[in-house]
């Protein structure tokens, strides 16, 4: 990632007005996105029926009259929402400026199917769901950022809370 930097620096000095005048296409032309050259995997070892799903959506979905809304940034809103498992999903809302709020807001499954991964729970499909769920931004325009810092700490979390399957949900 260190190779990265002055090549996101430079870029986002030229893309910055496209960006904030909403030209996505003509701002991403050149972007220089990072180069791994390693893709870590770990196998599973459990049953579906023995892991502790973590579940991470990038819709950035908040709680309503408790988490702050997510800002609308040129490079996007770096926090990390944690949702406790037993949210009510009438709870939540959306704030990606970059996604059709409305129809989202019409089934929140669509981003984060609470409901559906519960059921499988309750059908012994899956074992469990972790006590937090994590909602970021998929807009974010810092990938170094993401890597070092919003994905570390979303892993420890889930370290924390005993996950031994992660589900990122992306939109």
């Amino acid at each position: 990632m260190a190779d990265f930097r002055p090549q996101y620096d430079a870029w986002f000095a030229d893309a910055r007005p496209l960006i904030e005048a909403h030209q996505y296409q003509a701002a991403f032309k050149h972007y220089p996105f990072p180069a791994f050259t390693e893709t870590p995997w770990t196998p599973l070892t459990l049953s579906l029926a023995e892991v502790r799903l973590g579940v991470v959506t990038t819709a950035g979905l908040y709680r309503k009259g408790v988490d702050a809304a997510f800002a609308d940034t040129a490079e996007g809103d770096p926090r990390v929402v944690e949702i406790p498992r037993e949210v009510n999903p009438a709870q939540l809302d959306i704030a990606h400026s970059h996604l059709p709020e409305d129809f989202i807001r019409s089934d929140m499954s669509m981003v984060l199917p609470l409901e559906r991964l519960r059921a499988l729970v309750r059908e012994r499909r899956i074992g469990a769901i972790a006590p937090r769920l994590f909602s970021v931004v998929g807009y974010r325009t810092r990938a170094h950022d993401v890597a070092e810092s919003t994905a570390t700490a979303i892993a420890a979390a889930m370290a924390e809370d005993g996950v031994t399957l992660g589900l990122i949900v992306p939109v």
